[in-house]
């Protein structure tokens, strides 16, 4: 007798086990086995993007690297060029240089503290202008480079700050102390362009006195930068002409050595200033940033930047 075919359950449903055999090939054990499950991350918030973007963290740490490495470089080439004889300080400025270009390539390469790497830039461009006043001449023309390389580090610092961090009142009292900080070299500017005859020299002045008035715009309100990081740019840069123009003008005779020489030398002011102001606002930023961050994204709008809600007058209400 041949066997009879397993009964079907009611309603025509076939057991599970004729159902997972019947297939050809198909077994249990070869079931697909199930995909994995996705990490779900957690989505970037827009009040957590707007946080980072009025009071960031660590702002300008791939930047400071890129200036540490750009200055060792240049301190290196420096020296060199004091080995070779080919600047007027001599040999004897050759290690020094070499020591400075070495250093900042190690905090440029390295992989130090955000903190650390700041205070670096910053002894690096107080050492360097140190070095560079020392071969400056009378105790007046030290007194008076020492007031430029303080505006022209206070002063970018302070700006760039008041740009990253516009939301934060602390930022404004910081460009306050750096425009006071600033005020001899603005002075003497000044001066040179009210009591002097006029000549080649004040044009410099006058580009420090325009660079610096125009630093003003860091007091605009929260919700611009007032330009600070391209104002920064521009009163290192003022600073720096001012210097160029003035070495020049005081050639008796224009050598390509004398020359070559003024050009060098403006060029490390730019460069240590620029290093340095970087630092200095990378460790108000270390020092700062989490007194910035404690500002309310949610607060209501003031009353000037509102709709006007005042009652219509007489002549309103017929209209």
């Amino acid at each position: 007798m041949s066997a009879e075919p397993p009964p079907v359950a009611s309603g025509g449903a076939v057991p599970a086990e004729q159902h997972a055999g019947s297939g050809p090939g198909v077994t249990a054990e070869e079931m697909p086995p199930s995909a994995p499950r996705e990490k779900i991350t957690k989505p970037l918030l827009a009040s957590e993007a707007l946080m980072e973007d009025l009071a960031p963290i660590r702002p300008g740490q791939d930047a400071a690297r890129i200036w540490c490495a750009a200055v060792g470089a240049g301190f290196l080439i420096l020296g060199g060029l004091s080995i070779a004889g080919l600047r007027p300080d001599g040999v004897i400025a050759g290690p020094p240089a070499f020591v400075l270009g070495l250093v900042a390539l190690f905090a440029a390469l390295t992989s130090v503290s955000y903190r650390q790497r700041a205070i670096a830039m910053v002894v690096l461009g107080a050492i360097a202008t140190l070095l560079g006043l020392r071969s400056t001449g009378s105790a007046s023309d030290i007194g008076w480079g020492a007031a430029r390389a303080v505006a022209a580090t206070a002063l970018p610092a302070a700006l760039v700050f008041r740009s990253r961090y516009r939301a934060y009142t602390g930022a404004r009292w910081l460009l306050v102390a750096a425009f006071l900080v600033s005020l001899p070299s603005f002075g003497e500017a000044v001066a040179r362009l009210a009591l002097l005859d006029p000549h080649l020299g004040q044009l410099g002045a006058l580009m420090v006195v325009v660079a610096v008035l125009s630093s003003l715009t860091g007091f605009m309100g929260a919700e611009t930068t007032g330009a600070g990081a391209f104002l920064a740019v521009t009163v290192v840069l003022a600073f720096t002409a001012d210097l160029i123009i003035g070495g020049l003008a005081q050639l008796g005779h224009f050598s390509a050595r004398d020359v070559a020489s003024v050009l060098v030398g403006a060029l490390a002011f730019a460069a240590t200033a620029a290093i340095t102001s970087l630092g200095l606002f990378q460790i108000l930023a270390w020092r700062l940033a989490a007194d910035a961050r404690r500002i309310n994204l949610h607060s209501p709008p003031s009353d000037k930047d509102g709709p006007d809600r005042r009652p219509p007058s007489g002549g309103e209400w017929l209209t």
